[in-house]
Formats: C-alpha cells, sequence, structure tokens
C-alpha cells in the first residue's frame, strides 16, 4: 500500500468505513488524543527537557523539582505564556510545537556546550552579542553531546509530526489570534514595567535579582530557566544601594593625584594579553619532555622583573572580560555576568590608556582577529587608544611583504603577532608609545589543533581525549613562550626604555567539566584555594631599566607576587614612575587591604576589604551606567 493510501484510510471518516475495521477506527483516534495532549503539554516537555539538560545529573535535577517548588510552577507558568503567543500567531499546532521545542532544544544545547567549554552559562544578552559571528564560532565546539540528550531535543520534530497528523491547531481567526497574542504580550511586559514589579513577581516565587550577582550560584538553585529569566529582569546594571555623588565623591575624598617620578623617563609601554597563557605543568602527575615555559621562566629570574599570579574574571573563555578590567581598572563583578562589558562604554571614558595619552603618548592596539569581536573596535578609541590594527590590517602587511604571515593551530601565530608588534612599534616615529596587544594562536578548541607534539606529555590519570587536549595546548603555549621570549630579547635590545607587561587572560579549557583539573586533582572540593588556582594566570613585568620595586612599591622583585586584574597597569605605572590618578590611589589603597579580590574566588570578605569592593562596584557603576560624579571631582 502507498504511503498516499494509507493516510488517506488512516483519516477517512469512521461512517465511511466498513463496520469491521476496528483498527481503522482507534488508530486515528489514538492519534489525535496524542496530538492534542502534545499541543497542551509542550511547555512541561519544554521545562522537563532544558532542566535535564542543564543539570546534567539525574539527582541534582530531581532535587531542583522537589525543593523549588515555586520557582518550578513560576517556569511552567512563563513557558506557557510564551507558548500561548507563540500558538496564537502560527495558529497551526505542528508549526508551534516545531518553532518553540525547537528554540527550547537549540537554547539548551547551546547553554551545555557553553557551560562544558568555560564553566560559563548562556545568558539573554549573548543573543545580541554573537549575533552574526556563529560561523566565527562553529569551529571553538568541540564537546560530544550526549546521546539522551540528542534524543529529548530531536523528539520535538516527532511531536510535531504527529499534532500535525492530528490536524491539531487553534480555531480561532488571526482577528482574534493576533489581538490575544497582544494583549497576553503586553500584560507581561506590564507586569514587570517597573523595578518594584520585577522585585514582587520574582521575590513571590523564590527569586531574586541579587541572584545574578554570582551565576553559578543562580543557575544552581534557581534552573536555567529562573536564572535567565532573572537575568533578562536584571540585564541593566544595577544601581548600587545609596548611589549618589555624596557617596562617590566621599569615596574618592582623601585620595590625590600622584606626579610623575623625577626619574620617569615616559618609556614605551607594551601590554600583552597572551592567550589562555597559562602553566601546564601545574597538573599533577603531568610529566613533560621540556618546559613549555623556559622562556618565561627564566625572564622571572632576572634580577630586573616582576611576575606572579595574575587574578582573572576569565575561566576557558570571556577574554574581554580582565580584558576591560586591565584597561580601565574597573571591575565586572556587578556587571551582569557573562556581558560585553565594552557595550557599555559609548563616551569618553578614563582609562589606565587615557593617562598615557594624555602625557602625549601614541596609543595603539594590535589584535590578529577580527575588529567586530567583543565590540573593541568601538570602545578602544573611547578610552584613549587612537589606532587600531585588526587581522585585515596585518594581512595587508603580509601581502605587501612587510612582515611574514602565518597561521598556527587554526590562527594568526603567535610568531606574526610578534613581528606585528614590532612592525608598528618601529613605524612609529613619534615616541613615546603605549601599545595594547592579544594574541590569538592559542585559543581553543584543543582538539586537534597541531599535527605534531615536540613535547611529549603524559598522565596516566586522564583520559586519552582530555589528554589530547592537554598536549595541544602545551604545544601552543610553548609557542606563546618563545613569542615571549622574542618579544622580551627585543626589549633588551632597544635604544628606548621600554617595559613589557605579559599575562595570561584566563586558563584553558581542558576537556569538558573541568577536565584536565579534575582528573589530575589540581581541584577537587571547590574550596577556596581551587577557585585561586582556577582563577590565576602567570604575569610578569620587564623593563631594559631599573623598576622602582621598593618597600612602598605593590609590587616587588622576584616572582612572589599577586595582583587582580584591575590593579595590574597601576601597579605597572608605580613601577616606572609615570603619574597615577586619584582613582588609581584609590584601587592602591584596595591591593593594601587585600591584594587581589573578585566574586568569582569565592573569598569572604570583611572590614576594610569589603569598603573597597563595595566602593568599586560603586565607582564602576558611576561610569558605565551612572552619571559620572567621579569625573565631576
Amino acid at each position: 500500500m502507498r504511503a498516499s493510501e494509507f493516510f488517506r484510510k488512516l483519516y477517512t471518516p469512521r461512517s465511511a468505513r466498513p463496520p469491521h475495521d476496528l483498527p481503522g477506527q482507534i488508530f486515528p483516534i489514538a492519534v489525535r488524543i496524542c496530538g492534542w495532549g502534545i499541543l497542551a503539554l509542550l511547555p512541561v516537555y519544554c521545562l522537563l527537557m532544558m532542566e535535564y539538560i542543564h543539570y546534567a545529573d539525574k539527582a541534582r535535577f530531581a532535587t531542583f523539582f522537589l525543593e523549588r517548588m515555586p520557582v518550578v510552577l513560576f517556569d511552567i507558568g512563563l513557558l506557557y505564556l510564551l507558548y500561548l503567543c507563540v500558538l496564537c500567531i502560527c495558529k497551526k499546532g505542528w508549526i508551534s510545537v516545531l518553532v518553540f521545542g525547537g528554540v527550547c532544544g537549540i537554547v539548551s544545547y547551546v547553554n551545555y556546550l557553553k557551560h562544558a567549554m568555560t564553566g560559563d552559562y548562556f545568558y539573554p544578552w549573548d543573543f545580541f552579542e554573537q549575533a552574526g559571528k556563529a560561523g566565527e564560532l562553529l569551529h571553538f565546539i568541540t564537546v560530544p553531546f550526549p546521546l539522551l540528550y540528542w534524543c529529548f531535543i530531536l523528539f520535538v520534530p516527532v511531536m510535531a509530526v504527529i499534532v500535525y497528523f492530528a490536524g491539531a491547531s487553534l480555531p480561532l481567526a488571526w482577528s482574534v489570534r493576533i489581538p490575544a497574542a497582544a494583549l497576553v504580550a503586553g500584560c507581561m511586559v506590564f507586569s514587570v514595567s517597573t523595578p518594584d514589579k520585577i522585585t514582587g513577581l520574582l521575590n513571590r516565587n523564590s527569586l531574586y535579582l541579587e541572584d545574578m550577582a554570582l551565576q553559578t550560584s543562580n543557575y544552581s538553585a534557581n534552573g536555567f530557566v529562573g536564572a535567565f529569566t532573572v537575568n533578562i529582569l536584571s540585564a541593566n546594571v544595577q544601581m548600587p544601594e545609596d548611589y549618589s555623588e555624596n557617596t562617590v565623591t566621599s569615596l574618592l575624598a582623601d585620595c590625590t593625584d600622584t606626579p610623575a617620578a623625577e626619574n620617569f623617563s615616559s618609556p614605551d609601554i607594551i601590554v600583552v594579553l597572551s592567550e589562555s597563557f597559562w602553566d601546564p605543568t601545574l597538573l599533577p602527575g603531568t610529566t613533560f619532555s621540556r618546559d613549555p615555559l623556559a622562556n618565561y621562566r627564566a625572564l622571572c629570574a632576572e634580577e630586573n622583573t616582576v611576575s606572579g599570579r595574575f587574578f582573572t574574571t576569565g575561566f576557558g573563555g570571556g577574554t574581554v572580560r580582565p580584558e576591560f578590567e586591565v584597561l580601565t581598572g574597573l571591575t565586572t563583578d556587578y556587571l551582569p555576568s557573562g556581558c560585553v562589558p565594552w557595550q557599555y562604554i559609548t563616551e569618553q571614558t578614563d582609562s589606565y590608556v587615557s593617562v598615557y595619552k594624555d602625557l602625549g603618548y601614541t596609543t595603539m592596539a594590535v589584535h590578529p582577529y577580527t575588529s567586530s569581536f567583543y565590540c573593541r573596535k568601538d570602545a578602544y578609541p573611547d578610552i584613549g587608544i587612537d589606532s587600531l590594527y585588526f587581522e585585515d590590517e596585518i594581512y595587508a602587511l603580509g601581502q605587501t611583504g612587510e612582515i611574514t604571515v602565518t597561521t598556527d593551530g587554526g590562527q594568526i601565530s603567535d610568531e606574526t603577532f610578534v613581528d606585528s608588534v614590532i612592525y608598528y612599534l618601529e613605524q612609529n616615529s613619534d615616541p613615546p608609545v603605549f601599545l595594547y596587544g592579544i594574541s590569538m594562536e592559542n585559543h581553543q578548541p584543543y582538539t586537534d589543533k597541531y599535527a605534531s607534539f615536540p613535547i611529549t606529555v603524559e598522565n596516566s590519570a586522564l583520559d586519552e581525549t582530555v589528554l589530547n587536549a592537554v598536549r595541544n595546548f602545551t604545544q601552543g603555549v610553548s609557542h606563546a613562550d618563545a613569542a615571549l621570549g622574542r618579544l622580551a630579547d627585543y626589549v633588551k635590545n632597544r635604544d628606548r626604555d621600554t617595559v613589557l607587561v605579559w599575562f595570561g587572560d584566563h586558563l584553558p579549557t581542558l576537556g569538558s567539566n573541568m577536565g584536565a583539573y579534575a582528573q589530575s586533582g589540581m581541584v577537587g572540593t571547590y574550596d577556596v584555594a581551587d577557585y585561586e588556582a582556577l582563577y590565576s594566570t602567570p604575569f610578569l613585568i620587564y623593563a631594559n631599566f631599573d623598576l622602582a620595586t621598593g618597600d612602598t612599591a605593590m609590587l616587588r622583585a622576584g616572582s612572589d607576587n599577586s595582583i587582580a586584574s584591575y590593579n595590574l597597569l597601576n601597579a605597572t605605572a608605580q613601577l616606572i614612575g609615570a603619574p597615577r590618578s586619584a582613582y588609581m590611589q584609590y584601587l592602591e589603597r584596595y591591593y593594601s587591604a587585600i591584594p587581589y579580590y573578585n566574586i568569582r574566588l569565592h573569598m569572604p570578605i570583611d572590614g576594610d576589604a569589603a569598603y573597597y569592593a563595595n566602593g568599586h562596584k560603586m565607582l564602576t557603576y558611576d561610569v558605565v551606567a551612572g552619571q559620572r560624579y567621579l569625573y565631576n571631582k
């Protein structure tokens, strides 16, 4: 029997069927019941699917549904309202199922992959910040997706087929459906139209705006749908309590500008954010045929080098967060977690870069990747960076023969990156120069990134997939170390005073769910010590002249130093005798109270440390979303 004949028979009205054709009477009824049941219960299925994939653990999934019933009921109600809007617009049941269920499935997939790769979750602003960049990001996706989760998602089109053959749809004319959808949407918007309404709605359902301050606990306690909703409703930077002009100015009331030291020589300043620059020898039980960071360690041993641990707010990704803090001295702790902080910089903003620009420095940025990523090309000029050189400019240098452009590990190589930095420094005929560079070669993914591995890496505790990632990463970081060695030699042999600041933005993703870190035993209890290990990378400050590493300096000669991202260039300015602003003095006092702090370290703080941390939050809000009272001081 052909398919067309089968379905024609299947849907022939019962009255037209022979009385003995019982299967022909029962089966269509069963399909219709299933179809209408699916149409009615789809939001419940989608919630179960999203939360099961989100938690990736049966026990945590069950605990959420048993212990967070107010949140579960809120999630179901929210999904039904959204689903009703989709159904009113689409009318046909199978289209509504495919659209609504498909979106829920895609979001679940993205959230799982992002968390597995970076330890971070999928946020509402990811929709907008990464729009148009899917092609650039797809090759970073290497984490396997469990078969059961695929079954959850692929069952959505199966349900759509059942609903299609059941003929289930909304039996209303468009003149009723569209106004109904608009009414539902309008009521939803009205219910969250003021801060008080948002707070009341969330609190009645055991959700709180404060949850977004720490996304780990937000997504753990509230599930994916609840946490995502909290983030949508708190997407604007939250104004701190007691924010006012008096509060802001009082924070810096006794802070003053510090003039340049007598011996300040206006040196060229090279600041390099080295992609995922981290020491893999810290993985317990791992052996290497040679040291992948030999140049870094040799430089750290030199008398005029300052080095140690750089505490970052990124892990596995999110380069833009520590970058923002390093260049501005502000904090991302209280911005919506996972957002691109450069989106808040839309006008001239004081920064560490602008300090040098005001001194007459030529300011530039070099990054061998697309200029549109992370809103850099729009924000950099507002913080004082005048000349921007991205991958297009670097490839153009290769075409004219100014440098040789090579790729390695799927990106423009670190060797080419250093060539570019040196080229732009040498082309500048009006020193001094402040140059900020970001390398790209050692970016994830670390699966099949390199064809050969000159450095042999072994660890019996790591599974083969994770060990392969460690080998690929080690090869990449050894190339970064070689680039560091070349750049340091260049600095050493320059006639001009020059200082090089080099740091890693975050640890690499070495397998899903903390992969290499957990399997090797580097982390396990996830106490403060574990978070300090996961959120700190190597840094060094190297100069071809004497650094002022006296008793009053934040950083001392040697490798036993720790510094937060927002204080790195503050400490550098102190070492070279550069002038410093009152805000920089505030951050120095913050350092005196606690040398490094951010909320991802889960460090308990009180006293002076809490005072300065809360003040840092207040000052950041003032600059990125407030009245900018700081600039009226």
